[in-house]
């Protein structure tokens, strides 16, 4: 592997075009295809995907997030498990594999990432499992600026963030990297809980780019229900510290399961 081949998988693709810009991408890359999962809880299960790309790769492996499916209860007899951040539907397709007698929800605003977890769930068979939400969760009600990409093939559309988030990356690096903004509906998680009656919340995943703060304080009631275990992707410090301000009077404690990068790590929380 030479320097070059090293830093292009290390670097996440934002941050390698804002120090070296390059042309618009096209849609589709020629890597793109269908591949069945090699291991873990979506063994045999068809992802499609560009397996140029690292991240896709270790999908494929079945080795993506492994840490996350290790600190996930073994078992559930029922009720509901939410992927808020849904991307592309690989936890989703996990959690519906691993939980077969769970309902599984999923929010994901991004129309090009939404188009693509609809293929992967018709095509494994799991429409009568996995709902899909195309909307985002945060503290109100009503509609709000949505920063995205539709580039999935590269990695990048999963950077995808609600302006009144706080985004890990800085606002020239998005612009570079071809995000455009648009306008998204978001709801509080507690108003969709209770009037779709989803009971009771098992597990939440949270990945959002910096607005997992706000799925928080907008699932208070839930979390004081239910006490779901919740699987966070934390973006920066002033997240951390606004998520554990939001959970630790509702009795949670945190447990780092993975530090990716100074700026990025994964905690799991649970009531005790």
């Amino acid at each position: 592997m030479t320097v070059r081949s090293l830093l292009r998988d290390l670097t996440p693709p934002i941050i390698l075009r804002w120090i070296r810009p390059a042309p618009k991408p096209t849609q589709v890359a020629v890597n793109v295809r269908e591949h069945s999962v090699q291991s873990g809880p979506l063994r045999g299960l068809k992802l499609w995907v560009n397996d140029a790309q690292p991240a896709f790769r270790e999908m494929i492996a079945g080795t993506y997030d492994d840490y996350i499916w290790a600190a996930m209860p073994q078992a559930l007899t029922g009720g509901v498990v939410l992927d808020v951040g849904g991307h592309i539907g690989y936890h989703a397709l996990g959690m519906a594999a691993k939980y077969p007698k769970a309902k599984v929800v999923v929010f994901e605003p991004n129309p090009a990432n939404l188009g693509r977890l609809q293929k992967h769930v018709d095509r494994n068979g799991l429409q009568d499992r996995i709902e899909l939400q195309p909307v985002a969760l945060a503290e109100n009600n009503g509609f709000t600026v949505f920063n995205l990409s539709t580039n999935i093939d590269d990695q990048t559309s999963s950077g995808s963030y609600l302006e009144s988030g706080s985004p890990p990356l800085d606002a020239e690096v998005y612009a570079r990297a071809g995000f455009v903004r648009s306008e998204v509906q978001v709801y509080r998680l507690d108003d969709l809980v209770e009037s779709c009656g989803w009971a009771p919340i098992q597990v939440i995943k949270i990945d959002v780019e910096g607005a997992e703060h706000l799925v928080i304080e907008g699932a208070l009631a839930t979390l004081k229900r239910d006490h779901p275990v919740l699987l966070i992707e934390i973006h920066s410090v002033v997240c951390m510290l606004k998520v554990l301000e939001l959970l630790h009077p509702l009795g949670y404690t945190a447990e780092l399961l993975h530090e990716d990068r100074a700026s990025r790590c994964f905690i799991v929380a649970r009531k005790v």
